[in-house]
């Protein structure tokens, strides 16, 4: 995994909301700048998002962005900060394809498409080739095209887990 890989772009008050959540022994090393979803369904422990995560009404409930590194070992549960995506939160994530988003003009015609993380060569990116799909959790709403970086908000529902 990389560190920082995702980072808050824009908040819509003075500060992010940070909670303390439960890491699990001899799970895998989260570090800051990384999303992170339940382990599972009433779960106290938050893991990493998979690739191509988060679909709404599949993927266990989104947390947010990590704060800070996961503090477990081997043999001992840990604790993490994570920033918990308020509405209006903006992030920022470097595209799967730089070349599909470094023009303002490529950057205006992803607008508005629901997509997912890819999760490939151990680094989290914005999958701005899948296209829009409905159950998608994530939102393009801008991006940089010198950074070939994508500005996305994480959709309310993602944040909700499956709805049984």
């Amino acid at each position: 995994m990389a560190k920082a890989d995702v980072r808050i772009v824009n908040i819509p008050t003075d500060s992010v909301p940070v909670k303390v959540w439960q890491t699990e022994a001899n799970a895998t090393d989260i570090l800051a700048g990384e999303p992170v979803k339940l382990k599972a369904a009433g779960s106290p422990y938050v893991i990493p998002l998979a690739d191509n995560e988060p679909v709404i009404g599949t993927t266990t409930q989104v947390i947010g962005i990590a704060a800070s590194n996961s503090t477990h070992t081997a043999s001992v549960d840990g604790t993490i900060r994570v920033y918990i995506p308020v509405p209006g939160t903006v992030f920022g994530c470097k595209a799967t394809t730089s070349t599909n988003f470094d023009t303002q003009s490529e950057i205006d015609a992803l607008v508005g498409d629901r997509v997912l993380f890819d999760f490939g060569s151990s680094t989290y990116t914005v999958d701005e080739n899948a296209g829009d799909t409905a159950t998608s959790g994530l939102q393009i709403v801008g991006g940089d095209p010198d950074n070939k970086e994508v500005y996305f908000v994480i959709r309310p529902a993602a944040t909700e887990g499956p709805v049984a």
